[in-house]
Parts: structure tokens; C-alpha cells; sequence
């Protein structure tokens, strides 16, 4: 019995690949798609096909007894058989759907992704989903979309943190009379960002060792991390600070855009590490992580991010891991940097 399953499931992975090698060159990815010809698949449902092996019934009756009635109803019934695939594909043609590539999240959240309609005739049930992620993705139902343009959101959970591709979004429709079942497989590229779950410390947050930088050319500098307290001087503007942090006044005199920073005196600069973080489980010590970085990022101070992994600085070994650092700094962008390198980072054992 397990040789089989075995056999089962190498056989439906085979089709499942060349069905989606077929499926990359006649409907390839792109952020918009234009339902056509080309994109859309029709096949009667399972009521379909029990209607149409009644009408092939009913046809060798009225042959068989040759009763021109039930001759007659046979053709009545095929050609409302026919008439209703093609007004299935009308109804399910000329609508543009467009959606953006990417979303973040935290794990165990669900996101959505809007998808833009633009249609230029009113259509009806349409059902989107995403059709490679199972129960994670629940099915959103258009009842009616009118002409001009419309919006769904196309929710989906995700379970772990990671980088996920999402596959392609499943577009159906059993309109009028649910004989046949019309569907697009549109591949947008969609892609989940999950960052870890935060997890808030029991202990002081400022508890995180400081790390020595040989490389600072100030002794100074280094022992400065933005706070509230004395005005220390002012620097370009960086798309994601804090409008309170902009120099009106000299951006009324024409000087530029500017941003006034603060200092407070602190041991070092605040290095938030993997290595520091209170727990033997990997995934627990980015949660905690996590909650320092939005900690940190809500109040506007400067910290670094190292996560170390069991190796000194510039070293590697045959698995290829390495030491990533990111550099002091605060805004909106250096948060996401660091988010963003949570999610991505794998674990091989070795902490």
C-alpha cells in the first residue's frame, strides 16, 4: 500500500509540474491580465455532464422508439447545452484584473491582497482563491461586478515566517446555471513576506550587550544614540523619519530638507543580537527580536542589527552561513531592512 501511495503521489507531481510548465508559457506572470481566449478554460460540471448523458439518453430513446417528441426535446436541450457554454465565456471575457506583487505580514496573521477589476460589462459569481495553498486561502465571491472599476481582497493566513511565493489566484465561474465551470489561472508573482511573531521580553529590554566597533573613527560618535534629550546636529532628511524630526525652519530659509537629532548618553550603540536574546529555541530568540526592533523603531532610537549564528565575523563554513549586520541607523526603511532579514534568516543548527 505504501508503494502505491509512493507511486500515486511521483505520478501526480509530474503532472502537476508539466501542468504548470504549460501554464507559464501560455499565461506567463504579470502584475495585469486581460481574460481572453488565450487564458480562459471552460468543462461542464459534474450537473453538466449528467445533463448532457440525459440529453444523449433521451436522443437514443427517440431514436430507438422513433418519437419525434423526444427527438425534439433532445435538440432543445442540446442547443441550450450549447448556448449556455458560450454565454459562460462571455460573461466570464473581456475583464482586467490587476493586483500588487507583494505584501508583509507577521506569522500567524492573515493578509490581503487586493485585486483590481476592470470590466466593461457587468459579469456575475465570480470566485477567487488562491489555488496552491489549500484551507490557508479562503474563497472571496463576486456576486455582481458592475462596468468601470471594482476591488476584492483576497485574504490568505499565513502559519511561519519566510519569504513565501503564493502561486497563481484562481478565477471561476458556474454563471448562469452552474452546467459548465469557466476559470482563468492568473499568475501575479504574489509574494509573502512574514516577519516572526513578536514576543514581548519578560525582563528590561536594555539589558542588550553593546558591541565594540574598531571601526568608528569618533569615540565619540559611538558612545551617542538618538534619544530626547540635547539637540546634537542636523543631517539630510531620510524618506521614513518622523515629521518631528524635520528642521522647518531651515527648510523655510531654502536650506534643504533637514532632520534635527538628539543624543542622550548611553554605554555604546544599542546592537540588538540573536546571540543575547533569553531562549534555547531559534525561533523564539527572532521573536524577540522582533519586538525589539518595533520597540526600538516606535521610539526613534538608533540601533544596529547582528545576527550572529555560532560564527565569528567574516567567517563561513561549508553550509555557507555567515554573519549578517546591519548597520546603525532609525526610520521607517531601516525597520523594514531588519525586519525583513528576520524572515529571511534560516536556521541549520549551531546557534
Amino acid at each position: 500500500m505504501s508503494m502505491f501511495n509512493l507511486f500515486t503521489e511521483k505520478i501526480e507531481s509530474f503532472i502537476r509540474k508539466r501542468i504548470n510548465r504549460w501554464l507559464s508559457k501560455r499565461v506567463p506572470s504579470n502584475f495585469q491580465h486581460k481574460l481572453s481566449s488565450r487564458n480562459i478554460f471552460i468543462m461542464p460540471t459534474r450537473f453538466g455532464f449528467a445533463y448532457l448523458f440525459l440529453d444523449v439518453l433521451l436522443f437514443l430513446l427517440g431514436t430507438n422508439y422513433q418519437n419525434n417528441i423526444i427527438l425534439l426535446l433532445s435538440y432543445l436541450l442540446a442547443s441550450l447545452f450549447i448556448t449556455l457554454m458560450l454565454h459562460s465565456f462571455y460573461n466570464f471575457s473581456r475583464i482586467t484584473f490587476t493586483s500588487s506583487a507583494k505584501q508583509f505580514t507577521f506569522a500567524k496573521q492573515s493578509v490581503h491582497f487586493p485585486i483590481k477589476i476592470i470590466a466593461k460589462k457587468i459579469h456575475y459569481d465570480l470566485n477567487f482563491h488562491f489555488s496552491q495553498q489549500g484551507d490557508l486561502s479562503k474563497k472571496v465571491k463576486l456576486e455582481q461586478g458592475d462596468i468601470g472599476e471594482s476591488q476584492v481582497l483576497l485574504p490568505i493566513l499565513v502559519l511561519t515566517r519566510g519569504v513565501h511565493n503564493l502561486g497563481r489566484v484562481k478565477v471561476s465561474s458556474e454563471y448562469p446555471l452552474g452546467l459548465f465551470i469557466t476559470w482563468a489561472m492568473l499568475d501575479f508573482s504574489h509574494q509573502l513576506v512574514a516577519f516572526p511573531k513578536p514576543k514581548k521580553l519578560r525582563s528590561n529590554q536594555n539589558y542588550l550587550s553593546g558591541l565594540d566597533d574598531s571601526k568608528q573613527s569618533s569615540t565619540t560618535h559611538s558612545n551617542l544614540s538618538a534619544g530626547i534629550d540635547d539637540f546634537s546636529e542636523l543631517k539630510s532628511y531620510v524618506v521614513g523619519e518622523s515629521q518631528a524630526r524635520i528642521a522647518w525652519k531651515q527648510l523655510a530659509r531654502g536650506q534643504g530638507k533637514l532632520s534635527k537629532h538628539y543624543q542622550n548618553q548611553q554605554g555604546s550603540l544599542h546592537w540588538l543580537k540573536l546571540s543575547d536574546m533569553p531562549s534555547a529555541d531559534f525561533e523564539t530568540k527572532l521573536s524577540f527580536l522582533c519586538f525589539l526592533v518595533l520597540e526600538h523603531s516606535k521610539n526613534e532610537h538608533d540601533f544596529g542589527l547582528l545576527l550572529d549564528i555560532g560564527l565569528k565575523e567574516g567567517t563561513s563554513t561549508e553550509a555557507g552561513r555567515k554573519i549578517v549586520k546591519i548597520k546603525p541607523s532609525s526610520g521607517y526603511q531601516h525597520r523594514q531592512n531588519c525586519l525583513i532579514a528576520l524572515a529571511q534568516l534560516r536556521h541549520r543548527g549551531g546557534m
